[in-house]
């Protein structure tokens, strides 16, 4: 396809695009006449899928595979499961499903105004923000924003955030700017520590708890180890996986017991393992 980077996919090295970015993990990508369009950091991205062949212009080769985590081995994570009847059917509903790698201001602040439930392209307060406050790029007759910058956020002000109707999320969102243009290697900072350490960081934000924080370090500082566990992975891991355990009135008795089971069953392919259930809720 001419004036298109593209990249083999093959059978060892699976690869879904439509199910990848259609699990609403990044924010601001539409689909739109078979081409899906994303803004990443200062570019738009389009790309599509045509059997096993990914077509793409925006970015670099090496730039894409990082984004998409192409060199992740999913296949060594399909195999060791094929024994787990409903992590095996949410890979058959999802198969070719990878983590997004997204950029680590962007995924903090995308974690603070998305809702429990994730929302379209659009919709949402993130958009919103950077249709305020980001720099324009045209593509194919359409004009998309970039994520403003902690800087350009701080000197813009709270007053003038708070016309993009985000409600309280306006202050957290200012809060998290002043830290950052404060701290600008913070994100390098979080990147050699500890999952533990990093948890605790992170959750210092204002507005960001600690299963926030978790989702934050996986996207953003690919820690698959972790397993993020709130009230609705709660219901189903218990339902499903711990059906015959006894678990009193509590529910952080629970969550620590459903981290513990996750930790020892899935291991380093946990979040990957999290991602597919969530993305699969009838395997749970």
């Amino acid at each position: 396809m001419e004036g298109y980077r593209s990249i083999e996919i093959n059978e060892d090295s699976p690869f879904s695009l439509d199910s990848t970015l259609a699990s609403g993990q990044a924010p601001r990508w539409e689909k739109v006449n078979g081409w899906w369009y994303g803004v990443v950091k200062d570019n738009v991205i389009k790309t599509r899928q045509l059997d096993d062949k990914i077509y793409f212009s925006g970015c670099s080769e090496r730039y894409y595979r990082e984004y998409f985590s192409l060199d992740y081995n999913l296949k060594e994570f399909y195999d060791s499961f094929s024994d787990d009847m409903y992590l095996k059917s949410a890979i058959e509903a999802n198969p070719g499903l990878r983590l997004v790698g997204q950029d680590p201001w962007e995924c903090l602040c995308f974690q603070l105004t998305i809702n429990k439930k994730r929302t379209s392209p659009g919709e949402d307060c993130f958009t919103r923000i950077s249709q305020k406050f980001g720099d324009e790029i045209e593509l194919d007759g359409k004009i998309y924003h970039t994520f403003p910058t902690a800087e350009t956020l701080v000197k813009e002000g709270l007053s003038k955030l708070k016309t993009c109707n985000l409600g309280y999320k306006a202050n957290n969102i200012h809060s998290a700017a002043k830290k950052v243009a404060e701290d600008p290697l913070w994100s390098k900072k979080i990147e050699s520590m500890k999952s533990e350490d990093a948890i605790k960081i992170i959750s210092g934000f204002r507005g960001v708890k600690p299963t926030v924080a978790e989702w934050i370090l996986i996207f953003a500082f690919r820690r698959y180890e972790l397993f993020p566990v709130d009230s609705h992975i709660r219901s189903r891991m218990v339902k499903k996986y711990l059906s015959d355990v006894h678990f009193p009135n509590n529910s952080k008795t629970i969550d620590n017991y459903i981290l513990n089971f996750a930790q020892d069953h899935f291991q380093e392919y946990s979040a990957y393992a999290l991602e597919y259930l969530f993305a699969s809720p009838n395997s749970l």
